[in-house]
């Protein structure tokens, strides 16, 4: 028995129905791509969130101690400056010029935490902006011990029995750098915050003498700067390794990790600062990433 098939050869010819199911198919993916790095967003701001509460309540309390001390200095120096000039001894004039220097100490500690607590509102703002990468100078080292410090802090507040060690060794070569403050800010939030899952899940394992430890470095090299984030946790198995930068993929239990973390941070890194990263780890022992990027980004 024959079968008879029928076709429509326009259709089929012109593509243009094929075209645009295809075309379709990439504005959709398009769309939820956004949709899963915007929820992705929202994730980080929200781990992100508790690590500011904490960090934000020191400086705050430099600012009004310091406000608070200040304040009695100036009521000293005003009983000394309503005394007849006449009257005022050498001792009077020591006193003055001591409380003066003291209240100047008292206000550049006060603008000091000022800028901090700025620095901290500005990192989360820059974490909630929607149109693109914006690239300005950034001191580079103060965006590393900030930001891997709000992780920790972020870590703590899911985990109040989580302590680990943050130690620096920042390159003072590394000043200004231009780079998007929104998106490096994120990568050093991830790297920081999977460090930190990593030596917990090791302490949880009760091994003697065991101090968990994340080691920060910076370094220019040439002309691009180097950042490694070290950590003494779990590590990560051999046949992993290759598969971190893959979407949606997390070594993490369900709930964890939404997979999207690294992914991004891959993205930020080889796409908008056109550097490059590195994973290397030893199983039980250390994982570091390396990354690169070029001290001019355009």
């Amino acid at each position: 028995m024959d079968l008879e098939i029928h076709t429509q050869p326009d259709a089929q010819d012109d593509g243009v129905p094929v075209q645009r199911s295809m075309e379709q198919l990439h504005d959709e993916l398009d769309a939820y791509q956004q949709k899963v790095q915007g929820l992705s967003k929202l994730a980080d701001i929200g781990q992100l969130s508790a690590g500011i509460l904490h960090e934000i309540k020191n400086p705050v309390s430099f600012v009004n101690n310091f406000s608070r001390l200040s304040q009695g200095l100036i009521e000293e120096l005003e009983e000394i400056m309503e005394k007849p000039t006449a009257e005022l001894t050498e001792d009077d004039m020591a006193d003055g010029k001591d409380l003066v220097k003291m209240i100047s100490e008292n206000l550049k500690k006060i603008n000091d935490n000022g800028k901090r607590i700025e620095r901290i509102i500005q990192g989360m703002l820059a974490q909630t902006r929607n149109d693109g990468p914006y690239f300005e100078p950034t001191d580079l080292n103060q965006m590393l011990e900030e930001f891997s410090k709000l992780a920790y802090q972020g870590v703590r507040g899911d985990d109040k029995e989580f302590n680990v060690s943050l130690r620096y060794h920042l390159d003072p070569e590394v000043k200004d750098v231009v780079l998007s403050r929104g998106e490096f800010s994120r990568v050093i939030l991830n790297l920081v915050n999977n460090a930190c899952y990593a030596v917990n899940e090791k302490r949880k394992q009760d091994i003697a003498g065991y101090d968990p430890l994340i080691e920060i470095f910076s370094k220019k090299v040439g002309d691009s700067f180097e950042i490694r984030i070290r950590d003494n946790g779990i590590g990560i198995r051999e046949e992993v390794v290759s598969k971190l930068f893959e979407p949606f993929f997390t070594t993490k239990p369900q709930g964890k990790g939404t997979g999207l973390g690294l992914a991004l941070t891959y993205s930020s890194i080889v796409d908008t600062h056109k550097g490059t990263i590195q994973v290397s780890s030893t199983l039980g022992e250390v994982t570091e990433f390396v990354i690169v990027i070029p001290a001019i980004n355009k």
